[in-house]
């Protein structure tokens, strides 16, 4: 047969039902759904159980040596690639007085330019400024963009900052953070998000901490923004052992993954369904291919008969099993979500090639001598 005959013959049988594509493109979708399905939810439990793990402060280690932590150092944890966020932070003794709240002094801290990322506020502040506790912006009625009155003049508000009550170090509950001014001035305590979790990247906060420093305190305008100085340092004293920590310990010291089938296994499971569904769909034509061998088709001619109709069929069912992917993945971020959805169209890939040269060793299997026999056993 010519070329062009073979691939009319194969769409004319695609479309008048007599290659049982409806059939085969149901019964493939299904058992393809099952494993990608299977592959795709365990990713994205990972995925948003990693997102709670983060935001839930677990993978944020606090190391506190009070008033002999080097700022600078600790902003140069960044540099490893592990290290999603890091900031140090030291506390003002004399706190902010704000006038709408006569008498009474918020806790005040001064931070590095990294430390808001590390409470995931980089990106959403409003400009220059102070970061309110949401408890302290509720008791204030202040929101990001406002002026916040002190007994000095006003200072603006950056934005607020979230610190929910999960179990985590309650010191930032409420409290005013202020940009330090970078005066070399020792912090009182490293904060770092790392992730993965890395040894190495939490003992490199150790190395943050400043040799023989004691502890210390001093007069310091806050320079950060304009508008109030106070009494700055910290409450730091000479011997204070420094500790090393979670942020919030609740969810566990590392984070626990579903539990994954092993390497390869989706991949050999996708290609064995393909391969499967193919083989069984060429031997249900069994007389079909036969009867056309014994008149003279070659069985060159109808592998590729075959591999064509397969192919139809097979991308159809890839499509529907890579569409249940997409569902799956709603509500994650797009560089979360890609990578599933792109495996969920390896995965469908690998079904369509297995169906493929399913049917062309099914067609490769039928005997021409065995048309009487099939005949019979129809």
């Amino acid at each position: 047969m010519r070329p062009v005959e073979v691939f009319r013959e194969a769409r004319r049988d695609v479309c008048t039902g007599a290659a049982g594509a409806l059939t085969c493109a149901v019964v493939l979708a299904l058992l393809l759904c099952g494993v990608v399905g299977a592959t795709a939810r365990a990713t994205v439990q990972d995925v948003r159980g990693a997102a709670r793990f983060l935001s839930s402060g677990a993978a944020t280690q606090v190391f506190t040596a009070a008033g002999r932590i080097d700022g600078r150092a600790c902003q140069a944890l960044t540099q490893d690639p592990r290290v999603v966020a890091a900031g140090a932070v030291r506390r003002v003794a004399d706190g902010l007085l704000v006038s709408s709240l006569p008498g009474t002094a918020i806790p005040l801290h001064e931070t590095t330019t990294g430390f808001p990322t590390v409470l995931g506020v980089e990106g959403r502040l409003g400009g220059p400024g102070v970061l309110l506790a949401p408890d302290v912006a509720s008791a204030l009625g202040k929101a990001a963009g406002d002026d916040l009155p002190v007994p000095q003049g006003s200072v603006p508000v950056a934005g607020i900052y979230s610190y929910p009550d999960d179990g985590r170090d309650p010191d930032l509950e409420w409290a005013v953070l202020a940009p330090a001014p970078d005066d070399g001035r020792p912090f009182d305590a490293c904060w770092a998000t790392v992730w993965p979790a890395d040894d190495s990247a939490s003992a490199a906060l150790r190395r943050t901490l400043l040799p023989g420093t004691a502890g210390f305190a001093g007069t310091a305008g806050f320079a950060g923004t304009a508008g109030f100085a106070g009494t700055a340092g910290t409450a730091g004293a000479e011997g204070t052992r420094p500790t090393l920590g979670q942020l919030n310990p609740r969810s566990g010291a590392t984070f626990e993954a579903t539990a994954q089938l092993p390497a390869g296994s989706a991949e050999t499971a996708a290609l064995g369904v393909g391969l499967t569904v193919g083989v069984a769909a060429a031997r249900r034509r069994r007389l079909v291919v036969a009867s056309d061998r014994h008149v003279g088709v070659g069985v060159g001619a109808q592998a590729v008969s075959a591999a064509v109709q397969h192919l139809m069929w097979g991308v159809v069912a890839g499509s529907v099993a890579t569409a249940l992917a997409v569902v799956l993945v709603r509500g994650l971020s797009i560089g979360d979500a890609a990578p599933v959805v792109l495996h969920a169209a390896a995965l469908s890939g690998l079904a369509v090639v297995g169906a493929v040269c399913g049917g062309i060793v099914g067609v490769a299997s039928v005997r021409d001598r065995a048309l009487h026999r099939y005949f019979r056993s129809r």
